[in-house]
């Protein structure tokens, strides 16, 4: 039998999280690529050890956790950690959220809560999408917060809006910063060693004394946050010491959720514990891919309030439109019924802007608040009192998500959960339906949506049957067939314009970029030549998309600098060919006749 002594076992790789001496840069428009390949992203499958890809990674990403804290703190945004709520941090077990500065908070006439999933790091919604097309902007919470202040600005010109969306862009100063609260229910592991909250996954990437040695176990009292210890108690806590008090959020402040995926689930907990006390607090409410099924709302109040005040977006193969209502409760038409309210259209109708940087009105006397507090019970009491159909119960049967809770809506492009809310166009349609709900408040509730049909498809055993209603009925289009030599010019294509755009965000007053920049100058020539090339065989075999061969004939100048060569029974330059894209026609044609390649074999190809 044979024993590994443990001084002999191969050590823990370590990484130190500097972007620099992991090979990586921010360009110009806030992603994250290597310096010695301004086009190249980070690949996480970087070599065939998953301990050495897991290290690499958790490296990396505290980078880019630092990165956009970094450009939540421009905006006026950063970390409040709790249980002491101190801006500070402490040496001890806390647990931090994002929020404006308490001073600023506690002032804001609107306040917008986040809830993401339990799997995320605070403050980022995709690492997939931020360390790839979206950037560290786009895949965390800080396009989000500008789309917020571009809403909120007195002035909209073009101009400011690009100065909003630039990278690094800056606030003056905090009376600007809107009232975005994002809570943390993925850090929730405290760790003594390095005095910071953070996931499982960071968890197990935690240093190791050798790469064969289990991860670090959790002890469940010392690496764990009083009132924080699950994502469902976070929530609740947050709740509790945060938003329903008084001394940290206005009681007559307005507050809209929006709970990404297992959020929704926390959320919902909430509510079903106690809606007299929370539900009456939430103005209104945004789901982003749910999987709760209507038959787990077992709470006539809640069911109520969802559909009068809450909204969800999920991906769907309908339609990409977020405007696009694709789904309804089954009993919604009921509800309706009982709440008469006039008819709109299924696509959402643009609000007035309102501004998300409001400060309530100073304090008067106190029949003022006791009257904002009067208007929420008011409000808690109508939900309780509303009529709800009564519910069969299903809870032995598997809910698979196919029942829809409450007024749902097309969630974008990316099936992925937690890519959709960083669609900019599902962020708009969010906050335009918290406009919307801002307009009135107090008697706001959800209209009548025509649900988004897809275009007719007319078969043989089943014709389209025209009518005189007037529909709006969109045709879908059929993509025209493409050649193998068109879909390889047009990937050709797009692989240039991805590196003109990232040789155009490549900084060029950098040292250490000189040579990457260098590369990418001569790859981008070498892929022109190239596409030139592939332009060329595509019109040989009639590939070009419609007007692009006429372009190409126009542009062409007859070369005679090629040797001649036998064709057609004459002697024909041999770059007049190549350009006509017949040259690969000849070589095919002479490896059927299994010519040798000698000139008698070349005339008869091209004879």
């Amino acid at each position: 039998m044979f024993r590994r002594i443990e001084d002999s076992l191969e050590k823990d790789p370590s990484f130190a999280a500097d972007l620099k001496e992991l090979g990586f840069f921010v360009n110009n428009v806030g992603h994250i690529r290597m310096i010695d390949a301004p086009d190249k992203q980070y690949v996480f499958h970087s070599t065939n050890n998953e301990r050495i890809n897991e290290r690499l990674r958790e490296a990396m990403q505290t980078c880019q956790r630092e990165e956009s804290e970094k450009r939540l703190s421009y905006l006026g945004l950063n970390c409040l950690h709790l249980p002491e709520f101190a801006v500070t941090k402490p040496k001890g077990p806390h647990i931090p959220i994002l929020a404006p500065s308490p001073e600023t908070l506690k002032t804001r006439k609107r306040v917008i809560v986040l809830v993401n999933d339990s799997t995320q790091d605070l403050g980022i919604l995709a690492y997939r999408q931020l360390q790839r097309v979206l950037g560290i902007n786009g895949g965390s919470v800080v396009n989000f917060v500008k789309e917020i202040i571009k809403r909120s600005s007195t002035v909209t010109t073009a101009q400011t809006d690009e100065d909003i969306f630039t990278d690094g862009f800056k606030l003056e100063d905090d009376s600007n910063t809107p009232a975005l609260v994002v809570l943390n229910t993925g850090q929730l592991l405290y760790s003594h060693m390095s005095n910071r909250a953070m996931t499982l996954r960071s968890w197990s990437a935690m240093p190791r004394k050798s790469i064969t040695h289990d991860m670090v176990r959790i002890h469940e009292e010392e690496n764990r946050v009083k009132g924080h210890r699950s994502a469902k108690e976070h929530v609740k806590t947050v709740f509790d010491e945060v938003i329903c008090n008084p001394e940290r959020v206005a009681p007559e402040a307005e507050v809209y959720v929006i709970a990404i995926e297992g959020g929704t689930a926390n959320v919902l907990d909430l509510l079903t514990e106690d809606f007299e006390e929370y539900g009456s607090r939430i103005t209104a409410m945004a789901l982003v891919h749910s999987l709760i099924d209507d038959s787990q709302i077992k709470v006539p109040k809640i069911r109520a309030f969802l559909h009068q005040r809450v909204r969800q977006w999920k991906y769907t193969d309908l339609t990409s439109n977020p405007l696009h209502c694709t789904d309804l409760p089954e009993d919604y038409e009921e509800h309706l019924k009982s709440h008469p309210l006039p008819n709109t259209p299924s696509v959402m109708k643009s609000a007035e802007h309102i501004s998300w940087y409001d400060d309530l009105p100073k304090p008067e006397p106190l029949s003022v608040i006791a009257k904002a507090l009067h208007r929420l019970a008011f409000t808690a009491s109508a939900l309780k009192e509303d009529p709800a159909p009564t519910v069969p119960d299903t809870s032995d049967v598997w809910a698979s998500g196919q029942t829809v809770i409450c007024p749902t809506f097309a969630g974008g492009e990316i099936s992925e959960g937690e890519c959709v809310f960083t669609d900019p166009s599902v962020q708009n349609a969010i906050l335009t339906f918290f406009e919307e709900v801002a307009q009135d408040p107090e008697n706001y509730r959800n209209p009548a949506h025509k649900i988004y049909t897809e275009a007719p498809r007319p078969t043989p055993d089943s014709p389209l049957a025209f009518s005189t209603d007037e529909t709006d009925v969109n045709f879908p289009t059929v993509a025209p067939e493409m050649t193998p030599e068109q879909a390889e010019l047009d990937v050709a294509r797009d692989m240039l314009a991805e590196m003109r755009v990232a040789l155009s965000a490549c900084p060029t007053n950098v040292p250490e970029l000189e040579k990457g920049r260098e590369r990418l100058v001569k790859k981008i020539q070498n892929m022109e030549v190239a596409i030139g090339d592939l332009e060329k065989a595509a019109l040989g075999h009639g590939g070009l998309r419609a007007g692009e061969a006429q372009d190409k004939r126009e542009n062409w100048k007859p070369q005679t600098e090629g040797p001649k060569v036998p064709f057609a029974g004459t002697m024909v330059d041999s770059e007049l060919l190549k350009a006509a894209g017949l040259v690969e026609t000849a070589k095919k044609k002479l490896k059927e006749l299994g010519g040798g390649g000698g000139e008698a074999d070349e005339e008869k190809a091209f004879i």
